[in-house]
């Protein structure tokens, strides 16, 4: 029996998409290319209705049947949760990203190497899905036997009032090795990850379309240490660069610097993303949205989503200066390596 987790994150503005349907969409098409009709389970994790439904699909005497079971509630999303277009603190019971690996840690104690793919439908930015939109401020906030508010940094440990997934969530102070163990041992050998909403960053991609025009670059075979001159570098642009190179440019009019520390700050946000967390932590690929690229919906009957053809200069870019390939469907999602370094 093989198991399949779709997680399906809020519908939040300014794009409302209806990721549950996605969800449901995903369901249709593994049931419809499942030709050696082997028995499929798969747990839908709506956050937005807090719904845990499980649909499994057998095939006695090869006619198959569906069952559906709603196996857990929680506290379903309202705009009462948010202060504007941020998720509000205090609200332990809406579903959360621990819930989310809980449920694969479950098959792997049940049903170890059955998890067929894990899928994130939802908004999201390079540090990974964006479930609900809360806010991870690295403090825990309590009260001190005189009735004082006082802040604990939290530094590694998840912030009990964050419910979107984060790259530390697989960190020893979230995942234990015995939990972390569960959660590797739920992947069938051919187990995916997929997380099909955004990794979109401003200044990564305004820094690659910069390089990518740069009348020195070329779509392969550029050395290292090639110098490279940029006069159209905006003071963000500069100060995103600074902050993933250790070697700090002191000056946004004139940008000189060697094609490897260029590639070195897209290696960086690579290694940071949520993409090459999971990946690493799952020890299985992961396709998901490249640093500076964006999702969108797919048109048509049942649509999934895809990521935005106009980033090919991007795609080029990632292939032959990472070695990054793309997912089979065709949909422009890069292929997260567990061994990538």
């Amino acid at each position: 029996m093989k198991h399949f987790v779709l997680v399906a994150g809020c519908k939040l503005p300014p794009k409302q998409l209806p990721f549950r349907s996605y969800c449901e969409n995903r369901i249709r098409q593994h049931v419809a290319a499942n030709k050696a009709k082997e028995d499929l389970v798969f747990q839908i994790l709506d956050v937005e209705r807090g719904e845990v439904v499980v649909r499994t699909f057998t095939y006695p005497g090869g006619t198959r049947t569906e069952s559906v079971a709603a196996v857990r509630s929680f506290e379903p999303v309202t705009r009462a949760h948010y202060n504007g277009r941020v998720f509000g603190e205090g609200h332990p019971g809406v579903m959360s990203a621990t819930d989310i690996y809980a449920a694969v840690r479950n098959i792997g104690i049940r049903a170890p190497g059955t998890l067929m793919e894990l899928s994130f439908f939802s908004h999201g930015y390079a540090n990974g899905p964006v479930l609900v939109n809360s806010v991870d401020d690295g403090q825990l906030e309590r009260l001190n036997p005189r009735g004082q508010l006082e802040a604990e940094p939290l530094g590694m440990r998840r912030d009990p009032d964050d419910r979107d997934p984060r790259t530390k969530d697989f960190h020893e102070a979230n995942m234990g090795s015995e939990e972390l163990a569960a959660f590797r041992a739920a992947y069938h050998p051919d187990g995916i990850n997929w997380s099909w909403g955004c990794a979109f960053t401003h200044d990564a991609n305004e820094i690659l379309h910069h390089l990518e025009y740069h009348p020195d670059y070329r779509s392969s075979g550029l050395p290292d240490g090639k110098v490279l001159v940029f006069r159209n570098f905006t003071p963000a642009n500069l100060a995103h660069l600074n902050a993933f190179l250790n070697v700090p440019v002191p000056d946004h009019r004139k940008v000189e610097i060697t094609f490897g520390e260029l590639k070195l700050y897209i290696r960086n946000q690579i290694v940071a993303s949520y993409g090459h967390a999971l990946a690493a932590a799952s020890g299985r690929r992961t396709f998901g949205a490249l640093v500076g690229t964006y999702a969108e919906p797919d048109q048509g009957p049942r649509p999934l989503m895809h990521v935005n053809p106009n980033f090919s200069r991007h795609f080029t870019f990632y292939r032959n200066y990472f070695g990054f390939t793309f997912d089979p469907e065709r949909r422009r999602y890069g292929l997260y390596d567990p061994a990538f370094t």
